[in-house]
């Protein structure tokens, strides 16, 4: 069935309404940064095997400040799979490690954010980078049948605590600014 542009009109004045429009096109630009920032960090050699600054997440922590849990988590896994298949390993282990992080993250800053603590950015941050890299090692050991890969993880939770404290810094800053700049009408 084609719609008129006249049917049509009514429609889109009502998405404009209700900021519909506005969360599609935050939620395009924070799906965007997520993959650039992950292909950008998928280019720098990681300084500890397997140690990633996690900067995407960035997006993913403002998504889920000023968006919610659901367009989070949209932002989350195509942000995987749009940065697996620019780099070519969408269907390789990598991919499963990089979903299982990045659900496991999901979950632990949903968790946070609900949670009576009232945890920060920041704190929301670290929650999801620590559950990211234990996702990974959970998944890594099942994968390979080798938990001698769990001598790797204090160092990478360490790595992954700093590197959350900063991806957290990163966003509560992003989103004070996007807040000021909503307030303001710019």
């Amino acid at each position: 069935m084609l719609l008129r542009a006249e049917a049509l009109m009514p429609r889109v004045a009502a998405a404009v309404r209700t900021g519909r429009t506005s969360r599609l096109v935050t939620t395009g630009l924070l799906l965007s940064l997520a993959c650039v920032l992950g292909l950008v960090e998928s280019s720098i050699a990681a300084p500890i095997a397997g140690a990633r600054l996690g900067l995407a997440n960035i997006a993913i922590v403002v998504a889920l400040g000023l968006l919610g849990e659901t367009p989070a988590l949209a932002i989350g896994l195509l942000r995987v799979g749009i940065v697996g298949l620019a780099t070519g390993s969408l269907f390789g282990p990598a991919s499963v490690l990089a979903f299982a992080g990045a659900l496991a993250a999901w979950v632990a800053m949903c968790v946070a954010l609900r949670s009576r603590a009232g945890f920060s950015y920041v704190g929301i941050s670290v929650c999801g980078a620590v559950a990211h890299v234990a996702a990974q090692y959970t998944v890594a050991v099942a994968l390979t049948g080798a938990p001698g890969i769990l001598l790797l993880a204090p160092v990478s939770l360490l790595t992954s605590l700093l590197f959350g404290i900063v991806t957290g810094y990163a966003a509560r800053y992003i989103i004070s600014r996007l807040e000021v700049s909503r307030l303001s009408g710019r």
